[in-house]
């Protein structure tokens, strides 16, 4: 077996948690920030996005889905309440993805793939950067605004 292959087979893992990390990114984007863009397109009130509460935006739940109709049937609903209810639950997502994004992070390094290894400290610095904001006073708003 050659160092390549080995250094492809090494770094396999590196590559599903960059893969989880951007989906889960994505899903957690449409959740929270996509969720509150729509409820303050809803009741016409943009700065509202800055100032996310329940007396200015309503309940979150109101404003879904932003197109179509409100059933089990609309693939809209189903994306926006999955983002909705990961976004529920960033704590603890933001938790596992770093740890698995350190971990995966050492790992490229010392295997050597210097590809994977970029895109980890992207994706592992996003979600840092997105831990530190839900931990700000206007994440925690947010937070609770999509508790609701």
């Amino acid at each position: 077996m050659s160092r390549q292959d080995r250094v492809a087979a090494a770094s396999f893992g590196g590559r599903v948690v960059v893969s989880a990390q951007l989906l889960l990114l994505t899903m957690y984007l449409i959740g929270s920030f996509g969720v509150l863009l729509v409820a303050a397109l809803h009741v016409r009130d943009l700065p509202a996005v800055l100032d996310p509460r329940v007396d200015r935006l309503g309940d979150p739940k109101d404003s879904l889905p932003p197109v179509g109709p409100d059933s089990a049937w609309n693939p809209l609903l189903w994306v926006f309440e999955l983002g909705r209810v990961l976004a529920m639950f960033v704590y603890p997502l933001a938790f596992v993805t770093l740890v698995l994004g350190v971990a995966a992070l050492i790992r490229t390094w010392w295997v050597g793939d210097r590809k994977a290894f970029g895109w980890l400290v992207v994706s592992t610095g996003v979600w840092s950067a997105l831990a530190v904001l839900a931990l700000t006073p206007y994440g925690t708003q947010l937070h609770g605004w999509l508790l609701d």
